[in-house]
């Protein structure tokens, strides 16, 4: 059995890795030399990523696309080629819009928000249980957000119902599995700095970015998550600035 605390052993696999959360979470573990594959839709930004992984074990890459099945058979496919057998999948991928109320929202907005954010979501789940089932362990964490808790209007309606969609699944498929020894935990960030605040009507200021969680944060909180030992499970974790409102 594996050593959970000894990431060297970790094999992981981070879809969204090519920025924001994702990126951070990848670098994290990379450095702390564990096996790891990163998965989105930009192969420049994945390229990027890779190549900063200078004195570390190398990140891997792979272009792939939540909402296409195909697309993310191929993926997992090549993950259990090129790394092995699937210790922790971090599904970190997702969007929001700039028109996000009820008034504004368009359909097809409505439908990308929960077609990338809660489909993508189970679409990944799916393929990894499928690895980790048969060896009666593994690890999912779904970077979710503070809306996937408390329905915020800054968020807006789209945002707010696919996160509180993955956030159900999360639970759901993690009540199902405990007895297959595999933990799904959702991750619930407040504020945190990264390109889905350029989305806004009024993007944050400088002074606000930095006051908010930075990526890097979160990547904390997860590398912890994989360093417990299997019989311990955190099925959610609420990380936000210390100045943002929880009610």
């Amino acid at each position: 059995m594996k050593d959970p605390q000894n990431l060297n052993q970790r094999k992981v696999l981070v879809v969204g890795g090519g920025s924001g959360m994702g990126k951070a979470i990848a670098q994290a573990m990379n450095a702390l030399g564990a096996s790891v594959a990163i998965a989105g839709r930009r192969e420049d930004k994945l390229s990027e990523v890779a190549q900063g992984a200078k004195d570390s074990p190398p990140i891997l890459f792979k272009s792939a696309d939540v909402t296409d099945r195909s697309s993310l058979d191929h993926l997992f496919q090549w993950f259990d080629r090129e790394i092995g057998s699937l210790d922790v999948l971090i599904h970190a991928a997702g969007i929001n819009v700039a028109k996000r109320t009820m008034l504004e929202l368009q359909e097809e907005d409505w439908d990308r928000l929960l077609k990338i954010n809660l489909t993508g979501g189970y679409n990944c789940l799916r393929l990894a249980l499928e690895r980790m089932r048969p060896r009666g362990e593994g690890l999912v964490v779904l970077i979710n957000s503070v809306a996937g808790k408390r329905s915020a209007p800054l968020a807006g309606i789209g945002y707010n119902a696919s996160k509180f969609g993955l956030s159900a699944l999360g639970i759901g498929v993690g009540e199902e599995e405990r007895e297959n020894g595999i933990r799904i935990t959702n991750v619930y960030p407040g504020e945190v700095n990264t390109e889905i605040l350029d989305q806004r009507t009024r993007p944050p200021s400088p002074e606000h970015r930095a006051s908010i969680l930075q990526p890097e944060d979160v990547a904390s909180v997860v590398v912890n998550l994989t360093q417990l030992p299997n019989r311990a499970h955190v099925p959610e974790l609420v990380i936000k600035p210390t100045r943002q409102s929880y009610l």
